[in-house]
């Protein structure tokens, strides 16, 4: 195994969990996904309120109640990672350098203002998520788990500052290889995500948002 492979870590915090009564595995057809459109069967939450990370959990995959003056849909303030779990043909489950993306989360959230949130608990949480989940991490060439760690501000209220309560979660897709087959890219310089003293090192949701016209633009040309 490549060294910087890393088989999650030894730290185990106390995380509640409630498992889903019924798994939903045997309804998906694993051979004709949707890159991220298809999700396990449970996720991780944990809230921050009063200066602090409350009690987390991991709970069924479900939708969840969010006031219509949460902060994140008037001010954007959300940041999110992405990686993948691999099955070896053993069984095991692996991640590449998970480490880096839960430092890379809290960077993110750094030029948002938002709070850290505890690497141990990012790590121990996702390994837990994942061991519950292990069965829709899919062996074979192409196939993985796709894994979202993010965080947005949850607190109601519309004044133009940063939030007091946020809302962690990592939620799991199972998925095949991105693109099938020729990929035909464009590379054009008139739209940026990035300017000198801006968010574009930061992985924000709306860095994401802004690049959705030009890629749009892209596709109508016949490019992926």
């Amino acid at each position: 195994v490549h060294p910087r492979f890393l088989y999650f870590c030894c730290v185990k915090a106390t995380i509640h969990i409630t498992r889903s009564t019924a798994s939903r595995i045997d309804s998906v057809d694993f051979s004709n996904l949707a890159f991220g459109s298809t999700f396990s069967d449970h996720m991780f939450v944990c809230d921050y309120r009063d200066g602090q990370w409350h009690t987390p959990e991991i709970v069924p995959y479900a939708p969840m109640e969010l006031s219509p003056a949460a902060s994140v849909l008037h001010y954007g303030q959300a940041v999110f990672e992405g990686m993948k779990a691999f099955k070896d043909e053993e069984g095991s489950v692996w991640l590449f350098r998970p480490d880096q993306n839960a430092k890379r989360i809290n960077k993110s959230a750094e030029r948002l203002a938002r709070p850290q949130f505890p690497e141990a608990l990012f790590l121990d949480g996702m390994k837990q998520l994942i061991t519950i989940d292990k069965a829709w991490v899919k062996a074979g060439k192409g196939n993985s788990l796709y894994v979202r760690p993010f965080v947005f501000a949850s607190q109601a209220g519309v004044q133009a500052s940063a939030a007091t309560e946020y809302r962690f979660m990592i939620i799991c897709a199972p998925v095949s290889s991105y693109y099938g087959g020729e990929v035909r890219v464009k590379i054009a310089d008139h739209y940026s995500r990035a300017s000198q003293g801006g968010t574009g090192y930061a992985k924000a949701a709306g860095n994401y948002g802004g690049q959705f016209y030009p890629t749009q633009l892209a596709k109508s040309e016949g490019y992926q």
